[in-house]
């Protein structure tokens, strides 16, 4: 890579191969699979693949995760590298198995996932050297669901760089706000979507949830996503609003939610690191993910390209609003 390319993003975060599992329902005790299908996924690796495609040539977004030294290991630095995301920084775990997850997803395109770590859960401190070492200054770092103690180290690392930094907890809001103060702490903007706002803070609103979060962190942004609902981002003087659009609004159908929340923050994140405001960025990456939903595989996110070409109606749509 042309270290003396501009970094936008970097990204942190999981890497799985995802076995998609069509199903009438989720309700015991047995369920026919009408369906299989298999595609490469985990937060981390289809947030970097939606600022990837979205930046284009505009910039350069690294890849920080772990993979097995397995064939599910290689196809995920073939297919990064084929959507221009650096690899570099993708450490090869031996002796263990690149991470898995099974996803049931239900006619109306719910999901429920159950997870294999793997790799994922094997990245450590000691493996972000290379990535201190190197000298590079993103404008953003995007962190998904590394290990908590590598979260910490990778949002610490990203304020000496004086990037934005951008927090997706997912599966570790539910460590609860005590284990992840050092985090938070350490944040520009946490990006959870509703239930793990609520489970992470033990809230019963997302407006109580922001003003517990705020006491740990009084400079926090929150943007809560809340799925159809759409999102909205807690500032210190205001809130921004950003409706959800139906697939069916955009000329499609929804047929996986996979995805879509690692869409709209790897959108979120390199609209920012290119200079969108904050309204705009959220506009991009709801129609992203819009788009993702009408997709089976979870990296259905577009390009930039592809989502110009729907910008104009998801934004009348969306009806972004400052309250």
């Amino acid at each position: 890579m042309d270290r003396n390319k501009k970094i936008k993003v970097v990204v942190a975060g999981s890497l799985n191969y995802d076995i998609m599992l069509f199903v009438d329902r989720f309700a015991p005790p047995k369920v026919r699979v009408k369906a299989l299908a298999r595609y490469l996924g985990g937060s981390g690796g289809n947030a970097a693949t939606a600022a990837a495609r979205f930046l284009g040539t505009r910039g350069t977004v690294i890849m920080f995760g772990a993979v097995g030294n397995d064939d599910i290991g290689r196809k995920h630095l073939s297919a990064l590298r084929n959507e221009g995301v650096d690899t570099s920084f993708i450490v090869i775990k031996e002796g263990v198995e690149s991470g898995q997850a099974f996803v049931a997803v239900n006619p109306s395109g719910e999901t429920a996932i159950y997870s294999y770590y793997g790799a994922n859960e094997a990245l450590s401190n000691a493996d972000m050297q290379p990535l201190i070492n190197s000298g590079i200054k993103p404008t953003a770092v995007l962190i998904m669901n590394p290990p908590i103690e590598v979260a910490e180290a990778i949002a610490g690392w990203a304020r000496d760089q004086s990037a934005m930094v951008v927090w997706d907890p997912g599966s570790l809001s539910h460590e609860g706000i005590d284990k992840l103060r050092g985090i938070i702490h350490r944040v520009d903007i946490i990006a959870p979507n509703k239930d793990e706002l609520l489970s992470m803070t033990q809230a019963t609103s997302v407006e109580e949830g922001v003003m517990i979060l705020r006491k740990v962190n009084p400079e926090l942004f929150v943007l809560s996503k809340e799925g159809i609902k759409g999102s909205r981002l807690f500032m210190k003087d205001r809130v921004l609003v950003v409706r959800g659009i139906p697939t069916e609004r955009l000329g499609l159908r929804t047929r996986s939610t996979s995805g879509c929340g690692d869409a709209y923050v790897g959108v979120f994140t390199a609209a920012i690191s290119v200079g969108y405001d904050f309204i705009d960025a959220m506009v991009l990456a709801t129609c992203a993910a819009t788009i993702n939903a009408s997709k089976e595989e979870p990296r259905g996110s577009p390009t930039y390209v592809e989502l110009m070409k729907y910008v104009t109606i998801c934004r009348k749509f969306a009806e972004p609003a400052v309250t």
